[in-house]
């Protein structure tokens, strides 16, 4: 991640003042899904909850404690090899709307095999911060 980080900042000095104001939530965002740190994405939460689609399943919104276990699980049965920014966009709205996506980059435990996930996470402004409203796995 510490490779990524000086990309990310580069991207944002060239971006317009909108996808600029994505780059910290999308910085948070990767950090935590390359740590499988569900305590810093429920931090993220929107008020309303998260709606989840993982591994076929759609679910939510979901308060953060049912998001949490559903994350946790994703996570226990995945070890993260890498998780790279993708495309971060505001697309307005009211409240305002924006998506970020990632490249997750996973093995199942105990095997080598790796397999690439698009995470797409959706996010709605409340306040003066963005918060996650859906988190969807894209195969």
């Amino acid at each position: 991640m510490t490779r990524a980080l000086p990309v990310l900042l580069a991207l944002a000095v060239g971006m317009p003042a909108s996808a600029q104001e994505l780059a910290p939530a999308m910085n948070r965002l990767v950090q935590a899904w390359q740590k499988g740190d569900v305590g810093a994405l429920s931090e993220l939460a929107a008020a309303s909850g998260i709606s989840l689609s993982l591994e076929g399943q759609r679910v939510g919104p979901l308060q953060p404690r049912q998001a949490n276990s559903a994350l946790r699980r994703l996570f226990e049965q995945r070890e993260t090899i890498s998780a790279k920014a993708g495309m971060a966009k505001e697309v307005g709205g009211d409240p305002r709307r924006a998506f970020v996506e990632l490249a997750w980059v996973t093995r199942p435990r105990g095997t080598t095999i790796p397999h690439e996930t698009t995470v797409f996470f959706a996010l709605e402004r409340e306040g003066n911060a963005w918060r996650i409203t859906e988190i969807r796995l894209i195969q």
